[in-house]
């Protein structure tokens, strides 16, 4: 089985060797949110494995931009969700990928519990789906920080669940980044997550192993290479975490136990005692507090 640091480390030399070609589509849809108008122009780049991959770009239309730049991390679907309250901060343009390769205006489903992608390819980790899906993140960051109206030396990435999974292994694993924002972050401490979690995609996991003891350790082995826990050590910029108490997926434990590994000095973590899997709006007040503190006043 291949070490962490020289699969990483692989990943990263296989993903540049890849063309970094991009092409940002001008459109004319707007969207009103925050109180404030937003242009929604579309972005495909190449990537990993001869993938195009696309998403959204969303920009200040009537008020000013900042030049700071966010790419926001995708929930565990097979779609990419529009832009709304929580991905968007005032004056950051905003870029979120489908990590699957669908066009931006396919629509947004959950599999919940059927179609469920976590085992495919788990055989090996060349073959294993978010092998593709991180590459096609650490490539992501890259492309926003080249738009136009975008501050390459400022820009962070968040997401939540499988969302912020995602932001944890790209601030680890692309040193672009300059904040972390992690919302009821999926795969953490996946080892322990397993007994705990009623997660259709955990239960997935769960009768996988069950199906294939001979290969199970492998396949533990494969998914543990994206484990946020082995990614905190190397996450050295300022980082939120959040978890629900009541959260039947991302079970606050499990978060507890990445958060407390994560190198950055700087680190908040806050646990919303009553709230399942869902988004809390002090989620989105804390990246418009860290990036109005961490990024606006920065420079290069």
């Amino acid at each position: 089985m291949v070490g962490f640091d020289d699969f990483w480390q692989g990943l990263k030399a296989g993903l540049a060797g890849v063309p970094g070609d991009w092409e940002r589509i001008r459109r004319d849809e707007t969207a009103f949110f925050h109180g404030r108008r937003w242009k929604i122009d579309w972005v495909r780049f190449s990537s990993f494995h001869d993938s195009l991959i696309w998403g959204w770009l969303a920009t200040p239309a009537d008020h000013p931009a900042t030049g700071a730049g966010m790419l926001w991390l995708p929930g565990y679907s097979y779609g990419t969700p529009p832009p709304d309250e929580t991905d968007l901060v005032e004056g950051v343009a905003t870029l979120c990928i489908n990590v699957h390769g669908n066009e931006p205006n396919e629509p947004y489903v959950n599999p919940a519990g059927k179609n469920d992608y976590i085992t495919q390819g788990i055989e090996d980790p060349a073959t294993y789906i978010f092998t593709k899906i991180s590459a096609h993140c650490l490539r992501a960051l890259d492309v926003l920080g080249e738009q136009d109206g975008v501050d390459g030396a400022r820009v962070c990435v968040g997401g939540m669940s499988q969302g912020g999974a995602l932001a944890l292994i790209t601030a680890a694993q692309n040193k672009r980044a300059r904040l972390c924002f992690a919302d009821m972050p999926f795969l953490c401490e996946v080892r322990r997550a397993l007994s705990l979690s009623r997660s259709p995609a955990y239960t997935a996991l769960r009768h996988y192993l069950e199906r294939h003891p001979v290969t199970a350790e492998a396949a533990l082995a494969t998914v543990s290479l994206f484990d946020p826990i082995h990614h905190a050590p190397d996450i050295t910029v300022p980082t939120w975490m959040s978890a629900g108490g009541r959260d039947p997926a991302s079970k606050p434990a499990t978060i507890e136990a990445v958060f407390e590994r994560v190198a950055s000095p700087v680190k908040e973590y806050r646990l919303f005692e009553k709230s399942g899997h869902v988004f809390v709006p002090e989620m989105n007040a804390k990246q418009h507090e860290w990036i109005e503190k961490y990024l606006h006043s920065a420079t290069n």
